[in-house]
């Protein structure tokens, strides 16, 4: 759920001016994403575990988005999440519910459905998206990952939380991950990374340093509205990018487009990062399916993440003809 008000006060109660209701999963944005970029839904294979009647729900809105999924259910009721969006500052607070534990059995049956779907009729590409919830273990990923055939399906990881195993296992060809996420991945191996700040490290060398110790031919960070980064481990390069300031042109972003609540704008030109990430990655790992360089590729992600945040409403939507404008201002450069 998404709630926008005029103003948040804390200790006081606090009335939203809209509210809606969306899946907000970061494997269900990536689909998303795909989906608005594509106009077709048949790209995409979702293997997810859900529970209870916050379960059903989300069934019930992927249908209604024409999203195709296979469902392991498991006995907890999965969780929530409420975004409550600031209209007067533009600030964004997630709250998100609490994740009951997985059961062995639903474990069991999610990794046999991976492996075989991975096996059976290999596909071009695994994505394992989001933080891994209670009792989904990172030895089981990790065995997902290591029983994809190498030669045919490409392992595209935007994930980070206890992800050691997977990380371990060598067979990530591209990571994707956001500047607090990728210290968090080298003060695990480094102790000079221990207790530092995005601020206070050169990021560039640290995605060239995750593509070393991990094998990992592509390492893309991304840091909010700043200078996004792009680590190629063949070439020995890493690339930066800079993104312009979505309120400062908001016009000419907006310009001619496609969605009504593009056309309608708000007062407060509120934008709404939420599912951003997962929309770049969405764009970045389709257009490298189709032979786009990674470079290439990341800027076109970085274009779609940017537009997306110009739907305030939605999550991983964006207009075609933003996420154009965008890309014409990003600016690529050597470290």
């Amino acid at each position: 759920m998404a709630i926008q008000f005029d103003r948040i006060s804390v200790g006081e109660v606090n009335r939203g001016i809209w509210q809606t209701n969306s899946i907000g999963g970061k494997g269900q944005n990536l689909a998303t994403a795909i989906k608005q970029y594509y106009g077709s839904a048949n790209r995409v294979m979702l293997l997810q575990i859900l529970g209870g009647t916050i379960g059903n729900q989300i069934q019930a809105m992927e249908d209604d988005e024409g999203l195709k999924y296979i469902t392991v259910r498991t006995t907890l009721s999965t969780r929530t999440s409420t975004t409550c969006l600031d209209a007067q500052t533009g600030e964004m607070t997630e709250m998100v519910g609490v994740s009951g534990a997985i059961d062995e059995s639903a474990e069991r049956e999610y990794e046999q459905r991976a492996i075989e779907l991975l096996q059976k009729q290999p596909p071009r590409a695994l994505a394992l998206c989001g933080t891994f919830p209670p009792g989904l273990h990172a030895s089981t990923m990790a065995n997902i990952v290591r029983a994809r055939v190498a030669e045919k399906t490409l392992v595209f990881v935007d994930a980070i939380k206890d992800i050691q195993p997977v990380l371990a296992t060598g067979c990530i060809d591209i990571l994707k991950i956001n500047s607090i996420e990728v210290v968090n991945i080298l003060a695990a191996v480094d102790p000079a990374y221990q207790g530092r700040r995005p601020c206070d490290i050169d990021l560039a060398k640290a995605a060239a340093s995750v593509g070393t110790q991990f094998n990992i031919n592509t390492v893309a960070v991304t840091d909010g509205p700043s200078t996004a980064y792009l680590a190629d481990k063949k070439q020995g390069v890493c690339y930066g990018f800079s993104i312009p300031d979505l309120l400062k042109q908001y016009e000419y972003f907006v310009g001619t487009t496609e969605h009504s609540e593009l056309k309608q704008g708000t007062d407060s030109r509120l934008l709404n990062p939420l599912g951003a990430g997962d929309t770049c990655s969405a764009i970045m790992l389709s257009l490298l399916l189709e032979g786009m360089p990674a470079v290439e590729a990341f800027a076109q992600g970085l274009a779609a993440a940017s537009a997306s945040c110009l739907m305030s409403k939605t999550n991983s939507k964006f207009d075609r003809n933003a996420m154009g404008r965008i890309h014409e201002q990003i600016f690529i450069t050597k470290h």
